[in-house]
């Protein structure tokens, strides 16, 4: 950045647009290619700026349309690997609502995601959430907070068969998680892993 103090931070973001606009492609491809390129190095950076754009330039939030998750863990008392889950976002969080939150290490380099259970909304409009594996406590944002959990659909029900084929999800990445959370929670001291681990093997059977 010794160039951008040199001839001064807006100077420098307006030369960087120009190159932009100024590429041969479309608008569009040329901003795609550079956030592709920032990605390789930054892809959590690039995630936030795309959602801070989404909301607060646009003001579209992904309860625009609602989305559906396939669970890759083992949460208890919410949900086992496979598991259909449907979210939307709400306007204001309420205490005992389940989340999905999404966050960066410092470096903005990897990309979290968990769920959470709201405590308490701030003054400030921050939200206190529950991590729903651990019970840690955390301050998020709005913008933190992908979507409201509103639904489990489980492994193997009817709605289950008919959702699950048009995910485009292959059974194999599945079978990878149930065997993955298997010997997570063998190494574990977790309590009632014994019953869990029984439901995942009777998933991985149905799964092989």
């Amino acid at each position: 950045m010794a160039e951008a103090t040199e001839i001064g931070v807006v100077e420098a973001y307006e030369r960087l647009a120009r190159e932009v606009l100024n590429r041969p492609e479309s608008i569009p491809s040329a901003i795609h290619n550079l956030l592709l390129k920032l990605a390789e190095t930054h892809p959590g950076a690039v995630y936030w700026i795309v959602r801070k754009f989404y909301q607060e330039y646009l003001r579209l939030y992904v309860s625009d349309t609602g989305y559906i998750g396939i669970a890759d863990r083992y949460e208890p008392g919410l949900m086992y690997p496979g598991d259909i889950n449907l979210y939307m976002v709400p306007e204001s969080p309420q205490p005992g609502d389940v989340v999905q939150i999404t966050f960066t290490d410092k470096n903005e380099v990897s990309i979290y995601v968990i769920h959470g259970r709201v405590l308490r909304c701030n003054e400030d409009r921050s939200v206190q959430v529950e991590d729903t594996s651990t019970g840690e406590d955390y301050r998020v944002v709005d913008w933190n907070i992908l979507g409201k959990l509103v639904k489990v659909i489980p492994f193997g029900s009817d709605e289950w068969q008919e959702l699950f084929p048009a995910s485009g999800i292959p059974k194999e990445w599945l079978t990878t998680s149930v065997e993955g959370n298997i010997r997570s929670l063998q190494e574990s001291d977790a309590s009632g892993k014994d019953e869990a681990i029984a439901e995942l093997k009777r998933r991985l059977r149905e799964l092989v």
